[in-house]
């Protein structure tokens, strides 16, 4: 009898461990930690408000997500992941032309579509000068009216 007992035990424990496993991995939140381990989370980037520096330009998704690769290129950042169905580019190494931040200082550009063919851009960092500058840059690079759109 006292078998039995610990059998019925030893499946109520493996029955409530497999559905805590279950709902563990399948939880949105820890489907981004293995991209937060390897360092491609904007996780930490969508929260923030304060550092956020954002403008809607008449501009397309795509033509928005290839001029923020430019302006990238051009203060010479490294871009570390991007993607353009999610509408986001991380980038690092800013110090190159910003002498005020280090390398590893990180900015997230989010391009979101809104109506009537415009786009969100949004630029945030954790490093709030770094952030105000390229974001500076970034928009006036969008806003310039002298630059034909391709």
């Amino acid at each position: 009898m006292k078998l039995l007992e610990n059998n019925l035990c030893i499946l109520k424990f493996k029955k409530f461990y497999l559905i805590f496993s279950a709902l563990f991995l399948f939880s949105c939140s820890v489907l981004d930690y293995p991209c937060r381990f390897a360092g491609f989370s904007v996780e930490k980037f969508k929260n923030e408000k304060n550092v956020a520096f954002e403008k809607n330009f008449l501009f397309s998704k795509k033509e928005a997500f290839e001029k923020t690769l430019s302006v990238l290129n051009d203060v010479k950042a490294r871009v570390t992941h991007k993607n353009f169905g999610k509408g986001y580019i991380v980038a690092f190494d800013f110090s190159k032309t910003f002498d005020f931040c280090l390398d590893s200082t990180e900015i997230a550009v989010f391009i979101s579509e809104e109506m009537d063919n415009r786009v969100n851009i949004k630029a945030v960092s954790n490093n709030t000068v770094l952030a105000r500058m390229f974001s500076y840059k970034l928009f006036e690079a969008f806003s310039n009216k002298n630059e034909k759109k391709e």
